[in-house]
């Protein structure tokens, strides 16, 4: 069994704790909020008897293996770092960090205390994903990938009443591209590597964040284009085509469900399960990786987070 202690009490971790509950081999031992009400409050709704608000008590307890990190994404690398020198596996919500040098920092800290860092990104764990992305070496050179993902926040209006949500705040390094664009950003490294040219055209907000925006990543024979927003509904999905067919997913791109294929004219079934709660994919992986200790696999997972941190450090920096 693996047991977790869980950092936040957000949408994100509501679902995160769903997964746990309808994960073989995994359950919550412990909640963590500065808050004890509301700590309270979201383990009673998600089963979980115990609450700590202190960090450090809940890194010392001895019946928690690995911990769950959705914080804020400014706290990501630093709640990290200390719970793998309390000798606990991580898993952090996306994005791990923004810079290469945290995320660097991560994977250090992990390998000194013989502990796996894991960023969780949902949609690399999607089946139709998965199954579409074993089509790319099929279709030939590729001609055209583009990847949206925008959705209005549930948070925008407090934003738009001058209120400072987490989400729209830039001292919590978040916005767009670090909350939604990151997904697309994941694909575009995972299909294709690390990118040659990174350029990022926001639309900001009067406190300096970006509501939404356009990020081009270029390699040497394709160009990558992936749109994101946080106050706009966008017709979100991903579409890569080449020489000899294509892949395109409609909807969410975190979930990855709606999926068509074909090569050579001649339609793919993309007909791979689907779980309501797509965290139980992510997570099940990690369970595996983790009572294997599957160093490759580790190896892999931190050289995906680092460029897309890398990405992300070079696209804000292109408008600065």
């Amino acid at each position: 069994m693996l047991r977790f202690g869980t950092v936040g009490t957000s949408a994100i971790m509501h679902a995160a704790q769903q997964a746990m509950a309808q994960t073989d081999g995994v359950e919550c031992r412990a909640v963590y909020s500065r808050d004890l009400s509301r700590g309270r409050a979201f383990a009673d709704s998600v089963g979980v008897a115990a609450v700590c608000t202190d960090y450090d008590a809940l890194l010392a307890r001895e019946d928690i293996d690995a911990v769950y990190i959705a914080s804020p994404n400014r706290f990501h690398a630093e709640q990290a770092c200390r719970a793998m020198r309390a000798g606990k596996h991580v898993i952090v919500e996306k994005p791990a960090a923004v810079t290469i040098a945290e995320v660097r920092q991560m994977i250090g800290t992990a390998r000194e205390n013989g502990v796996f860092f894991f960023e969780a990104i949902t949609t690399l764990f999607m089946p139709k994903y998965l199954q579409c992305r074993a089509l790319l070496p099929q279709l030939g050179t590729i001609r055209r990938a583009e990847l949206c993902y925008g959705r209005y926040s549930s948070k925008y209006d407090a934003y738009l009443r001058g209120e400072n949500p987490n989400v729209f705040n830039p001292a919590m390094q978040a916005g767009a591209l670090n909350d939604m664009g990151v997904y697309c950003v994941h694909v575009a490294a995972d299909l294709f590597g690390r990118p040659e040219g990174v350029q990022y055209a926001p639309e900001f907000g009067e406190n300096g964040i970006d509501l939404s925006g356009k990020l081009t990543l270029t390699y040497p024979d394709l160009t990558v284009h992936i749109a994101t927003a946080k106050d706009k509904n966008l017709d979100s999905g991903c579409r890569v085509e080449g020489t000899h067919g294509f892949f395109a997913q409609s909807g969410t791109v975190h979930d990855f469900g709606s999926c068509t294929a074909a090569l050579d004219g001649v339609e793919v079934k993309i007909d791979a399960p689907h779980a309501e709660n797509r965290i139980i994919y992510e997570l099940s992986r990690f369970r595996d990786a983790i009572e294997t200790r599957e160093e490759a696999f580790f190896d892999r997972m931190a050289k995906q987070s680092l460029t897309v941190a890398e990405i992300l450090e070079r696209a804000h920096a292109s408008v600065k």
